[in-house]
């Protein structure tokens, strides 16, 4: 049976937000968010999220309740019934003492759909069949249906916003930067002797979940030696959790170039990314909020479509040859570094790592996606 389309939020209503995870996904969906919050100043905006995303959250200015999402605890009770029902019943009344109007399912998932519903929110809104996953769009009240259903991720949080009234002509993320954080970033520029030089961040890493994403540790550390010859930049190679492996291979095959960052949070690594003249990784976590803070990204593709997932914005670059990461070529990468810093790429040296594939699937620059919405660059946000 149809959903109808749905109807404008009311100035006072009491919105839940539902887009537990991924950290690039929440960070794709503040744009809606912001634009949410400028309609309707009123409202009453909660989000539930996972603890992964959370710190990114915490003290933005257009969410009034952070609401935890207990992965942890769900992912315990499994294959224990009376457990899991006791967690998901906690969840339920903290969900419904909260007397939610309308939630928003930015996810288009079972879980998350299933979230709103726990909520009791009269009024459920989420994407339609089509556009949503695992028949999530059932338990939905309302329906959206975005422009097509391969837009940019940022795209299309938008105009679930935009269908329940929310209007902007100018989008942006808004992270806030905490004073510490800020402090902890400046003093580990000032251990790396970056004064003076172009720092540009690589990003070797993944999940193992996520390692179809990973780009060869050995070409980041080619692109490194590259850059530092030719560009005076300063490269240094950031990794997260079990990701040490794979940063330390980088940094070994840069031949001294790199420079390996010591164990950062998220909120540190933000800070560290908006004093950052480029970036260069693939399509996870870090690359987007090197997109959420206002660093130039050069976007490196494979098996994911650019077009849903590319940062937006006119400073960044999207590189992609066929559906293998291994068809990306280390001087490729090196020259679109270069080229954002406003240097010659003519004498670019790169020593080894170019593959077999290079010359016959040649490379793809993809521009990365502008709405005509954004007069103005995505604003990095205010600092506390």
């Amino acid at each position: 049976m149809a959903r109808p389309a749905p109807s404008r939020l009311g100035n006072g209503d009491r919105v839940l937000v539902v887009r537990l995870g991924a950290l690039g996904d929440v960070l794709r969906t503040l744009p809606a968010i912001g634009i949410l919050r400028r309609t309707y100043p009123a409202a009453r905006i909660a989000w539930i999220t996972e603890d992964l995303s959370r710190p990114v959250l915490e003290g933005h200015s257009a969410i009034d309740d952070l609401i935890r999402f207990p992965l942890r605890e769900l992912r315990g009770s499994m294959g224990r019934p009376v457990r899991l029902a006791g967690a998901l019943r906690a969840l339920r009344d903290d969900l419904r003492a909260r007397r939610f109007d309308v939630a928003l399912d930015f996810q288009g998932s079972l879980k998350s759909a299933l979230v709103a519903w726990l909520s009791g929110a009269p009024r459920r809104v989420g994407f339609a069949a089509g556009y949503a996953r695992e028949w999530s769009h059932l338990l939905s009240t309302h329906w959206v249906r975005p422009a097509g259903a391969r837009i940019n991720r940022v795209e299309k949080a938008l105009a679930l916003a935009e269908a329940v009234g929310a209007h902007g002509e100018q989008i942006g993320v808004g992270l806030l930067e905490r004073g510490d954080d800020a402090v902890e970033a400046e003093r580990i520029f000032a251990g790396l002797a970056a004064a003076g030089r172009h720092v540009v961040i690589l990003s070797p890493g993944t999940s193992e979940l996520q390692r179809h994403k990973r780009w060869p540790p050995a070409r980041y550390g080619a692109v490194a030696a590259a850059l530092a010859r030719s560009a005076a930049a300063l490269p240094v190679v950031v990794w997260g959790p079990g990701e040490e492996k794979l940063a330390a291979a980088a940094v070994a095959a840069s031949g001294g170039s790199a420079a390996l960052a010591p164990r950062t949070t998220i909120p540190v690594l933000a800070a560290v990314l908006r004093r950052a003249a480029v970036f260069v990784g693939g399509d996870t976590g870090p690359m987007h909020l090197a997109w959420a803070v206002g660093c130039p990204v050069v976007a490196l593709f494979g098996p994911t479509d650019p077009r849903l997932n590319a940062p937006i914005g006119p400073a960044h670059v999207v590189l992609r040859a066929g559906r293998s990461m291994d068809n990306l070529a280390a001087g490729d990468v090196a020259r679109a570094v270069l080229a954002i810093l406003g240097r010659r790429t003519n004498d670019l040296q790169v020593p080894g790592h170019q593959t077999g594939d290079h010359h016959e699937r040649p490379i793809a620059a993809w521009p990365a996606p502008v709405f005509p919405r954004c007069a103005l660059p995505l604003p990095s946000g205010p600092r506390s």
